[in-house]
């Protein structure tokens, strides 16, 4: 039986060192950057099975597959937060009817 993670998005900055739940960077590295470009920290996303989201992070959205895949690749430089949402929310439904 598959369990339900879900993923959010996280700045950078309220990333800890060592995280409890699973993170990927822009690239969807799980290598954290050890030095990001000047002033531009790369996107977050991160997945989790607790019940509460790390603090400063926002979901993005549940899903069921076991183990939970990297999400779809980062927005591009001219898409918004919003466009984001929806290609993840729309990803994560697409996954869930594969199983």
């Amino acid at each position: 039986m598959s369990q339900s993670y879900k993923y959010f998005v996280i700045p950078f900055e309220d990333v800890p060192a060592n995280p409890s739940y699973t993170v990927w960077y822009a690239t969807w590295s799980e290598k954290r950057p050890t030095e990001p470009g000047k002033n531009q920290f790369p996107m977050v996303v991160g997945v989790t099975t607790e019940a509460n989201l790390p603090a400063g992070a926002v979901l993005l959205g549940d899903g069921l597959k076991d183990p939970p895949p990297p999400p779809p690749p980062p927005p591009s430089l001219t898409s918004t937060p919003s466009d984001y949402l929806t290609s993840c929310s729309l990803w994560l439904s697409a996954r869930d009817e594969d199983e």
